[in-house]
């Protein structure tokens, strides 16, 4: 399958970079950072609609061998999983027989994942997520000393400003929001969307659900979405302060990377700091 974006720095020996990698049932992503924390390698895949686990797994395949970069040693591979299922719980309510049913409870049956958790020593949280077996295998395979993360684990460490915020990646089916509330987690959830009112639904609701007035909140745009589509013409009538995200300062940037909106990227880039 084809990239949307692939910007490869040529004949670049990655022994001393780190690879980020995240999946989810919307694509593929990854970027390479080097020692100099400069980027060298962006590349970024949306799958069709609604694929099955079976498809995202060969996705990934076909992407792993059409890619040479990432056929190289690394110093470092960290995976991110940004599939929807995933509950995070207080430590204080961890009971490792309960996890199953803690998941089964929101999600139904789950018993074509791998059950995973991350500890979330910062906000006191254990976050217990499901990968697919395929993905899961596929990943086991061909990335053999890889770190594994969940995405809604490294959100948390995001945005840790005073003040209502809520960040907001969004994919072309999926919108990923985290709220904060006066600096606090509230939550972190996914939700499809195939016109741009679900989307404005599900933030209103979000800010409803935890009593936080959304013209007295900063949204943070992440991810696909343009200034001059219809999805942000009817976010700014609802949101009074939307701002696209920018790149962080912690790492150095190709010229072919800042021809495209920052805020492409800028999660992804935000989570490497992260891990």
């Amino acid at each position: 399958m084809n990239p949307s974006f692939n910007i490869i720095t040529p004949n670049t020996d990655t022994a001393d970079s780190s690879l980020l990698i995240e999946i989810s049932g919307q694509g593929v992503s990854f970027i390479v950072i080097n020692a100099d924390n400069h980027c060298t390698a962006l590349s970024v895949y949306h799958f069709d609609a609604g694929p099955t686990n079976d498809k995202v797994a060969n996705y990934l395949k076909d992407i792993a061998a059409s890619q040479p970069i990432l056929q190289q040693s690394f110093k470092k591979i960290n995976f991110i999983y940004a599939f929807a299922a995933s509950v995070l719980v207080p430590h204080q309510f961890i009971n490792e027989t309960a996890n199953k049913s803690m998941l089964e409870l929101v999600y139904g049956d789950i018993s074509e994942g791998i059950m995973r958790n991350d500890i979330i020593n910062q906000q006191d949280l254990q976050n217990i997520y499901l990968v697919p077996k395929q993905v899961d295998w596929v990943i086991a395979n061909l990335f053999t000393q890889a770190n594994y993360y969940h995405l809604y684990s490294l959100l948390t460490a995001i945005n840790k400003a005073i003040g209502n915020h809520l960040y907001c990646i969004f994919s072309t089916t999926q919108i990923t929001v985290q709220l904060l509330k006066e600096g606090q987690l509230q939550v972190i959830q996914s939700f499809e969307y195939k016109e741009p009112a679900d989307a404005i639904y599900h933030l209103l609701n979000v800010c409803e659900r935890f009593e936080v007035d959304i013209n007295e909140t900063k949204v943070h745009l992440n991810g696909m979405i343009d200034a001059d589509s219809n999805l942000y013409h009817e976010l700014y009538k609802y949101l009074l302060h939307p701002v696209f995200e920018p790149l962080p300062n912690t790492f150095t940037y190709d010229e072919e990377i800042k021809k495209f909106p920052a805020h492409y990227f800028s999660h992804l880039f935000e989570l490497a700091t992260c891990v």
